[in-house]
């Protein structure tokens, strides 16, 4: 298993694989909440956003391109004249929605530069649920292109899962705590969503 300098060695919430099919199919049983799957990107991802935010009209909203519409893709391809670093890197992208959508996730690709809607976005959160960062939490960011898969926090059944919960704090360990960084460029991200596939 690899292990990376981002990740102190024998942390037990993320658990780090070493291929695709180790990424889909290992659970975050016992303690971990998210899967990673570190990845190193080929191509000028920075200019493929900037020419994708012009094209596309990015203005002060999110750009969500969701895998049935991709063709929309193919009609951006045609202003990158051929350049191969942009068109591998749009490659990239369009191979990942293909992979999360062979795998059942129901995928879109993502263009913005900050959330305006969501200005909590850039503080801890939990999707959904505000959260609180401790003073003395040790604190990680993945690096671009790391693919990765994050729990989602439980609802309990009923209210004798609820009181279970509340004593045990297991909504707290299931809770994935992340943020997002504000940016004063646009940005490309692929998200998948298995849950409501």
């Amino acid at each position: 298993m690899t292990q990376l300098n981002y990740i102190p060695e024998g942390y037990e919430r993320i658990k780090v694989v070493d291929d695709l099919y180790s990424f889909f199919t290992t659970d975050f049983e016992p303690k971990a909440n998210v899967v990673i799957l570190p990845r190193r990107l080929v191509g000028d991802f920075d200019v493929l956003a900037q020419k994708m935010a012009v094209f596309f009209a990015l203005d002060e909203e999110e750009i969500f391109i969701k895998y049935s519409d991709r063709a929309v893709l193919d009609d951006f391809r045609a202003t990158l004249s051929g350049d191969k670093g942009l068109n591998g890197a749009l490659d990239i992208i369009v191979q990942d929605m293909e992979c999360l959508f062979s795998a059942q996730v129901k995928t879109h690709m993502r263009l913005l530069c900050n959330y305006k809607i969501h200005a909590d976005t850039y503080q801890f959160h939990v999707d959904g649920h505000d959260a609180i960062c401790r003073t003395d939490a040790e604190v990680y960011q993945f690096h671009v292109g790391d693919l990765w898969k994050s729990r989602v926090r439980n609802k309990p059944k009923n209210k004798i899962d609820t009181l279970i919960e509340a004593g045990l704090r297991e909504k707290e360990k299931r809770a994935f705590v992340h943020r997002a960084q504000p940016s004063d460029r646009p940005r490309l991200m692929v998200v998948g969503d298995r849950r409501i596939h």
